[in-house]
């Protein structure tokens, strides 16, 4: 059985308010992440609705959302937003500095979340870095150098291909930093 609060459609009485809302200028570039929004406050429904209506002013009208439960006062399961219900999911394994948005032609949306008590100027380096840094950088380790004060990627975050290459997968001809490929005889 559904609890009720499981089936209802929370929706936002207050005047929409524009996100702090920033996004890559070229979206034909594959990246990890494809902007950076800062919410102003851990208030799920309100902050939601106003990224959600951000997006849809950007051509991109959200119909799911991912998010880590971890970093928000409620966790509905939808959202009522411009006449549509959008689907929230909370998942723990996500990184607690990612939204995954996804839209009814499956474009898929990947924000890093500054945290709403972020400094200003914090802020805007992880935005910048997110939207026109490295484009194998991950949330997590743009939070970590913007902590630390770099402004670049960290030297150990690892590039995509080598990460999608432990998994299994292999570009041809590209070997992951420091292998070394084994010599192929040909026996007949």
């Amino acid at each position: 059985m559904v609890p009720a609060d499981d089936r209802r459609t929370w929706i936002s009485t207050l005047p929409p308010v524009a996100p702090r809302l920033e996004l890559r200028q070229d979206p034909s570039v594959r990246t990890i992440l494809d902007g950076a929004w800062w919410p102003r406050s851990g208030a799920t429904i309100i902050e939601l609705t106003n990224l959600i209506i951000g997006l849809d002013e950007r051509h991109m009208p959200v119909t799911r959302v991912m998010l880590n439960p971890h970093s928000w006062d409620e966790h509905p399961r939808r959202v009522g937003v411009a006449g549509r219900t959008v689907r929230l999911g909370w998942f723990t394994t996500l990184d607690t500095n990612l939204l995954i948005a996804t839209t009814g032609t499956d474009q898929r949306v990947d924000l890093l979340v500054i945290a709403p008590d972020a400094s200003p100027a914090s802020a805007a380096a992880a935005a910048t870095m997110a939207t026109d840094g490295d484009p194998t950088l991950r949330a997590a380790a743009i939070v970590a150098a913007v902590a630390t004060g770099e402004s670049s990627q960290p030297h150990d975050q690892p590039r995509a291909e080598d990460d999608w290459e432990s998994e299994g997968g292999r570009i041809n001809g590209h070997r992951p930093r420091g292998t070394v490929m084994p010599a192929t005889v040909l026996v007949r």
